[in-house]
């Protein structure tokens, strides 16, 4: 019996250090999934010019139709990403289902066509996409954009 009880309190006490050993470890090691701190509005195209917040939220909402004379394409990330949830709140407080709402209406009523929704929450992926055509627009964490890229719009949280 008593073989018994320190038994269980040896046990006990290796699965607590071991959950305290994994949670030390979770903490410890970076994570690529959280938030980014700054997202860029960015192109390919280095005739297109630095916009304003106002042009850059204009831009995200559908309510323009061209830059410099010229029409473009805007890219978007999958629908569950981090990154599409925290570009859109930093830059029009709204999150992804009224986005997506917005869209919609904006696409059914033939204003507007929504951004295309790159393939995977890869870079690599919205790079790929940007580089088949000069007048393509995305966004990506300012940190993992390309040295090539020309920076529109700095997006922040606290903007």
């Amino acid at each position: 019996m008593e073989r018994s009880i320190e038994s269980r309190r040896i046990i006990s006490t290796l699965i607590g250090s071991t959950i305290l050993y994994v949670a030390a470890l979770a903490v410890s090691l970076p994570c690529y999934a959280l938030a980014a701190e700054q997202y860029a509005i960015f192109t390919l195209n280095n005739s297109i010019e630095e916009m304003s917040v106002l042009k850059a939220r204009k831009l995200y909402r559908g309510k323009t139709k061209s830059i410099n004379g010229q029409r473009f394409e805007l890219a978007d990330w999958p629908a569950n990403s981090t990154e599409r949830k925290e570009f859109y709140r930093y830059l029009l407080g709204k999150n992804t289902a009224q986005m997506n709402a917005h869209w919609a209406a904006l696409s059914f009523s033939g204003k507007a066509r929504p951004p295309k929704e790159i393939s995977d929450s890869q870079v690599n992926s919205l790079i790929r996409w940007m580089e088949k055509k000069p007048n393509r627009i995305g966004y990506a964490p300012i940190d993992a954009i390309p040295t090539n890229a020309n920076v529109l719009f700095v997006v922040s949280e606290e903007k």
